[in-house]
């Protein structure tokens, strides 16, 4: 009797252990999952959820993806979803987090506040299949520990063994004798000793104090010499500004004066103020979406491409990586970008720190600096913009003038393809000179787009702006860190064929993606030379421009 009451009392004592934790089992038990105490299952009528758990208006759902992801695309739908969720004004705990699957993989997460309670949205990859995840009403550490938890059915997880602390032994020092002894040996030695120590602690007493001072005097000489220097240019300013010695000793033909710096203040907060709305703006633009490829693609489909980009102010160049881990490289040359930014902006500076000195009472400083200039001093005074004229002249005759080509090269840098502005928009050679086909460039304004053109003059696919607003936006407010990306498409008669990727984390990456039904639309290095280009010659710059 007494062995069986210990027995019930063990299993009721087991009982809260038992029911700490439950596992559940998505439908193709693919994955499982612990859950505490008070979850069930539930029903979902979403196809795609393999597992739904319900607690209360709380609740946990796993939706299987149509194809694995790896992490550059699990952050990347976890960024989708971030942007789109503040598109909407909906304010985020923070931006992408990431939760360790057991040191086998890596789930993404973020979450915001819905309803009053905690959401989440989450993807992860584990046993070779991929899952998005949308729950509510955990706290964030409950949320990481389901995430933690996620297995194999019948997997279990070995927890590390904690290690053991080893304490080091010191042996003692021996005890110094601290009696005083008679006739010891190196007495004499001590006491010399000593006394040399003690000069030279006097000694570098009295250095230490000296250098100390250093210092100390210098400081002390630092808002002197800002003093001086700051009234030394005003006087500058002052004595520039009541001189008018050109080299005629006259006035200007025609007197200018600055604009006001209000003027200024204006237009700069307008543009900062369009510039949030143009974010807003792009930030609403989802990507489109293409049906997963088989699972047995052949070696002859290269898609996706991997691209990122490097530039300068005269080239940019274009690192390329297949599906296939094959190495490809592009570069365009564009010359005429900083003669002419450098002619634009350099002026508009120009007459900001006009107005910003006409505003303290030296404005005329300018003026007169304009007309100490030998021979062309009026001319100058009366128009100050003819500075800045010569290197815009010099931008608009390469702009012009100069075809500036794309080149494809392979791993091997030998020249696979060139497309170059000639007789239309773009034509495409081979390595050897060969015409292969040509871009012709079709639409208006808000609707541009490039077709590819054969040797047999039949259109293969066209190249399509799918974001027109864009266009417009980037012309007044530049890319904005790449927020103003142009987005391309390719079409065969009017059907997606595929579309580029832009990386949300990066403005220097982006991938081209093809529907694989299309993957016989054209070779995959013509499609990529004539996406390459196009992206080069309508460029996103990181400025204004109506280049």
């Amino acid at each position: 009797m007494r062995t069986k009451n210990i027995l019930i009392s063990l299993l009721l004592l087991a009982l809260p252990f038992c029911a700490s934790a439950a596992e559940f089992k998505d439908k193709g038990e693919t994955i499982a999952v612990d859950f505490p105490s008070g979850w069930a299952a539930g029903k979902s009528d979403d196809p795609t959820v393999t597992l739904k758990l319900e607690k209360g208006k709380n609740s946990f759902e796993f939706s299987k993806q149509d194809s694995e992801l790896g992490d550059y695309y699990l952050k990347a739908r976890v960024k989708e979803q971030v942007d789109s969720l503040r598109s909407k004004g909906t304010s985020l705990a923070g931006d992408v987090r990431a939760v360790g699957l057991h040191g086998v993989s890596t789930a993404y997460y973020t979450s915001y506040e819905a309803m009053g309670a905690e959401a989440y949205i989450a993807f992860f990859t584990y046993n070779s299949a991929s899952f998005a995840v949308s729950a509510r009403g955990l706290s964030d550490g409950e949320f990481r520990a389901v995430l933690a938890s996620i297995r194999k059915p019948g997997e279990v997880i070995a927890l590390p063994k904690p290690k053991k602390v080893r304490v080091a032994r010191r042996k003692k020092a021996p005890e110094e004798v601290s009696a005083p002894q008679i006739f010891r040996d190196g007495d004499a030695e001590v006491s010399t000793t000593a006394v040399a120590a003690s000069t030279d602690s006097v000694l570098n007493a009295f250095a230490q104090s000296s250098t100390e001072t250093a210092p100390a005097v210098a400081a002390s000489t630092q808002p002197a010499l800002t003093e001086a220097a700051g009234a030394a240019a005003q006087n500058f300013l002052e004595e520039l500004s009541r001189k008018q010695e050109g080299d005629t000793g006259k006035p200007p033909y025609l007197p200018r004066k600055p604009l006001p710096i209000l003027v200024w203040g204006a237009l700069i907060g307008l543009w900062v103020a369009g510039s949030f709305a143009a974010r807003s703006m792009a930030a609403a633009y989802q990507n489109p979406k293409l049906p997963p490829p088989p699972a047995d693609v052949p070696p002859d489909f290269f898609f996706p491409f991997v691209i990122s980009k490097s530039s300068t102010m005269k080239d940019v160049t274009y690192q390329v990586v297949t599906r296939q881990k094959q190495r490809l490289m592009a570069e365009f040359i564009s010359e005429h970008d900083v003669y002419i930014a450098g002619a634009v902006y350099g002026c508009a500076l120009f007459h900001v720190v006009w107005s910003l000195l006409a505003s303290v009472g030296y404005g005329a400083a300018v003026t007169n600096a304009l007309l100490m200039v030998p021979l062309l001093g009026r001319a100058l005074a009366s128009l100050p913009e003819a500075v800045f004229a010569v290197p815009l002249l010099v931008g608009l005759s390469i702009y012009f003038t100069k075809k500036n080509p794309l080149q494809l090269f392979d791993a091997q840098n030998t020249l696979v393809l060139e497309v170059r502005p000639e007789i239309s928009y773009g034509l495409i050679r081979d390595g050897n000179g060969k015409e292969i086909a040509r871009l012709v460039a079709k639409g208006s304004f808000l609707y541009r787009y490039w077709e590819f053109v054969d040797t047999d003059n039949l259109v293969v696919f066209a190249i399509r702006d799918d974001f027109p607003k864009g266009y417009l936006l980037r012309k007044l407010f530049g890319s904005l860190g790449g927020a103003l990306r142009s987005r391309y498409g390719i079409f065969a008669q009017d059907r997606r064929a595929g579309f580029v990727f832009l990386d949300p984390s990066s403005a220097d990456r982006f991938q081209i993606h093809m529907d694989f039904a299309f993957a016989r639309l054209g070779h995959p290095a013509h499609i990529l030379a004539a996406v390459l280009y196009v992206i080069s010659r309508e460029k996103d710059p990181g400025y204004p421009s109506p280049f």
